[in-house]
Formats: C-alpha cells, sequence, structure tokens
C-alpha cells in the first residue's frame, strides 16, 4: 500500500518536474563562456533522431536475416527491392536453447515438457544451440558485429526452459575478447526462464551477486553502457520539446505501471537515466517507443506501419527529439521477409532522412551520441581574432570523468556566428570540422564529420 501510494505521488509531480527541468534547460545557454556558441541539439542539418531497435526473437534463418539487413543497410539490389541505405541495427544472442532443443527432438532426444514447435530456427545466435561450438554463419554474425550493423546484445541467450549459468557469460566474453567485438546495448529478454537479465524484478538475476546467474560484475566491464529493462514508453520524442500530450501519456504510463510492481521505470520521457544495478554498479538506462496510443501493442513487423508511419515520424521531427523505436523484424506473418505497408513506413523514413530532417542511426551510436552531448564539458578561448571551442571531459554518474577521443565526437555540431574564425580543439590539437550553411533557424554551424558505417563486402552479392 505504502509503495502503491508513493508511485502515485511520484506519478502525478512527474509532469510537473518534467516541466520544470525543461524550463531550467530552455534557460541554460550552455558551457560556453562565448554568447555567440552553443552546442546544436543533433549532428547538422538534422531536427529529431532515430532507432530502430530489433531484437532477434523468431528470425528464423540467417539466410533471411541477412537478406533483411542488405535491404535496410545498402543500395543493392535485393530481394525486397533496391535497398534503404541506412543505419539500422540489430541483435544476436549467445545461445539458443531452444534450438538445442529442436536438434534433441529430431535426433529423438525428446525433453520432458517441452513442445517443438516445428520451426526451423528460434533466433540468430553465435554458437549452435547450446554448445560451445560455433554456428556455421558465426563468421558472417561476427563480421556484422563489427560493422556496427549488429549493435545489440538481446541478453546472453534463448532460454526457454532456464538453465542460465555464469560459466555461459564466461565462455561468451571470452570470445567477445578474442574477436574484438565491442557491443555496448543491453536488451532483456523473454519471461522468467531467462534468468540473465538484468533489473528489478525477482527473476531478473543476472545483477544479483547471490545468484548462480550473476554476472553483471563480468558483463558491465566489458563494455555494455546501455540496458533496456522493459521500459517503453507511447511519448513520441523523449528530449523534445514540451508537449502537454506527452505529459499526459508520462501519467498514463505511471498509472499503468500501478499493475505492474516488480520494477520501477522513471516516466521523465528523457532518453537516457541513471540505473543502479543490485550489485551496485550504474549504467545508461532507456526507454523504447512502442506505439503513440497504447493499441497495437505487439512488437512485431506486421504492426510497424501503424507504430511508425509518417504521422509519428512527422510528430518526431516537430517534438526535435530522440525516438528508440522498439520492434521485431523477424517475427512477421508472411512469407515475405517484409510487408509492402512496412516497406512504405520505412521508405518514408529514408526520405526525411536524405531530406536532412531525421537523423537515422543505430541504437549503439544514437545512445552514445545523446550521452556525449548530455555530458560534454566545454569553453571557448580568444587568441587574437580567432575562436577556439576547447572539448574538455565527458562527466557523468556511470563513466566518471574523461577526455574523449576524437572518434567520440562524431556529429557534434556547435552554433557559431562567424565559421571562418573559428576551430574546435581536443587535447591541445586541432580536431577536423567541417562549416555548415545557416539551418532553419538561420545560424551557421560547424560539426565533427560523422562517419558512415560500412556494410561487410564480403556479405554483399
Amino acid at each position: 500500500m505504502e509503495r502503491a501510494l508513493s508511485v502515485t505521488i511520484y506519478g502525478v509531480l512527474t509532469p510537473l518536474f518534467t516541466a520544470m527541468w525543461i524550463v531550467a534547460n530552455l534557460l541554460v545557454t550552455g558551457c560556453s563562456s562565448h554568447k555567440d556558441v552553443s552546442l546544436r541539439k543533433f549532428p547538422y542539418p538534422y531536427r529529431a533522431a532515430l532507432a530502430i531497435c530489433s531484437d532477434i526473437d523468431e528470425t528464423i534463418s540467417f539466410e533471411r536475416f541477412l537478406a533483411l539487413e542488405r535491404f535496410l543497410t545498402t543500395t543493392d539490389s535485393t530481394p525486397i527491392g533496391t535497398g534503404l541505405g541506412l543505419e539500422i541495427g540489430n541483435s544476436f544472442w549467445y545461445y539458443n536453447q531452444a534450438l538445442q532443443y529442436r536438434k534433441d527432438s529430431l535426433a529423438s532426444r525428446p525433453i520432458s515438457g517441452y513442445s517443438f514447435s516445428g520451426r526451423p530456427d528460434f533466433g540468430i545466435a553465435l554458437y549452435d544451440g547450446f554448445s560451445d561450438t560455433l554456428a556455421t554463419y558465426a563468421p558472417q554474425l561476427l563480421s556484422l558485429i563489427k560493422s556496427g550493423y549488429i549493435d545489440c546484445l538481446h541478453s546472453y541467450g534463448h532460454f526457454s526452459q532456464g538453465g542460465f549459468k555464469r560459466a555461459l557469460a564466461e565462455e561468451a566474453i571470452c570470445l567477445a575478447e578474442r574477436e574484438s567485438l565491442q557491443v555496448t546495448v543491453w536488451t532483456n529478454h523473454g519471461g522468467k526462464e531467462n534468468t540473465d537479465n538484468l533489473g528489478q524484478a525477482p527473476w531478473f538475476l543476472g545483477d544479483n551477486p547471490g545468484s548462480a546467474a550473476y554476472h553483471a560484475d563480468i558483463t558491465i566491464p566489458a563494455g555494455f553502457r546501455f540496458i533496456w529493462r522493459g521500459q517503453v514508453t507511447h511519448c513520441i520524442g523523449q528530449d523534445g520539446g514540451f508537449s502537454v500530450l506527452n505529459l499526459l501519456k508520462q501519467s498514463y504510463e505511471w498509472m499503468q505501471d500501478l499493475r505492474y510492481q516488480e520494477q520501477d521505470y522513471p516516466h521523465d520521457n528523457r532518453l537516457l537515466n541513471v540505473y543502479q544495478l543490485d550489485d551496485g554498479r550504474k549504467v545508461f538506462e532507456f526507454p523504447r517507443f512502442i506505439n503513440p496510443w497504447g493499441v497495437d501493442a505487439d512488437a512485431v513487423e506486421a504492426k510497424i506501419a501503424k507504430q511508425l508511419g509518417p504521422s509519428v515520424i512527422d510528430n518526431l521531427i516537430d517534438a526535435e527529439g530522440y525516438l528508440v523505436f522498439y520492434t521485431h523484424l523477424g517475427i512477421t506473418r508472411d512469407t515475405a521477409l517484409l510487408s509492402p505497408s512496412t516497406i512504405a513506413a520505412l521508405r518514408y523514413i529514408r526520405d526525411k532522412a536524405l531530406s536532412g530532417g531525421l537523423f537515422v542511426t543505430t541504437t549503439a551510436r544514437l545512445l552514445a551520441y545523446n550521452a556525449c552531448t548530455n555530458y560534454l564539458n566545454w569553453h571557448t578561448e580568444m587568441t587574437g581574432d580567432s575562436l577556439y571551442i576547447v572539448i574538455d571531459s565527458i562527466s557523468n554518474e556511470v563513466e566518471g570523468s574523461y577526455v574523449p577521443a576524437i572518434g567520440d565526437l562524431q556529429g557534434i555540431t556547435f552554433y557559431v556566428a562567424d565559421t571562418s574564425r573559428v576551430a574546435l580543439r581536443l587535447r591541445g590539437r586541432i580536431v577536423p570540422t567541417v562549416n555548415n550553411p545557416p539551418d532553419e533557424s538561420g545560424e551557421y554551424s560547424i560539426s565533427v564529420p560523422w562517419k558512415p558505417l560500412t556494410f561487410p563486402s564480403e556479405l554483399r552479392d
């Protein structure tokens, strides 16, 4: 009863606190000591940002998976049509227990209490089922991970009957180290059988030091900065401009959470919040957008046109916000890889990206960019008639304070009065930038170039 009351009060006050936070941010001119310099919210010329974050469940074969990735991320001719050329990522598992049980069933070694559905696969994993042998397609999958087009680990695997042990995480991390994999985003998967999940729910034991499933002490140091515990939102545009409608949706989401007391979620419509795991480690957590009104709630391919159609994209750009969209691209009722309505919705997104309105990139890159802009410390210095923007550090509760590398600053854009007499400096050196013409605000800017991902050449026809 006490918890329900506290959540109710918090839910009522959250919209007020959010509005105060937005007003306070509007009053802040930045970290600059020069009135003509400010940090632009998105890379030039974009007004909003989108990542399509797809879980790997039910992707029935690697061949279908690869064909889909080529359509989304290249401009090649594919079975679906000419590719979109967008930076859209995907996810993977290390283990697939359901696939192992299928193999056992076919070999007349049925598992008691397990019903085999007959599908040829249940998702893409690096290891062959539940074994320590790599899958036949592992080399191609590793290439996609290294290229950045697979950027999320959807927990360590699909444990349909339970059975996750710390030793599985240790083996997976050893493989990641051998292959120099740099995956920074973790998303929880499945039901109570998947005890490696992270978070407050009693069956999420991956960050519980007293559990045989505990692994956070080796997983987080392996490079994971961002986690998704399960929070979904109906608000279009996180970190966007003030919206009465989004405030009402936040209150609605708090009311929904009264029925689900295993975890507390922040409903401040921010893209990133600091979350403390059960073992005391801190990470960034993020929500995923599922639909604008609470209907069409299934995160599957068939619903994408309604969940992420043109009206949602237009509202996102108007809100000047971030959005990480939750779906399962591999879950489709059709033999076709994508339905015509989904293809139309994705092409609209492509057109908005090409026109400069919408910044589309992978989940990992979008979250990293947001964290950089949120926690970047900088100042300006005048030397003669030249203005220098000096990058000092990135400081936050999760990672402490550190001096970023040039690669961490990709896309960072500063408004300036005169692009001819300004330079960006890091560690005493000039950072290469490009000069931008005025955007919709009429202001000039300079940007650290954004380096696009490169699809592995060996996986293109």
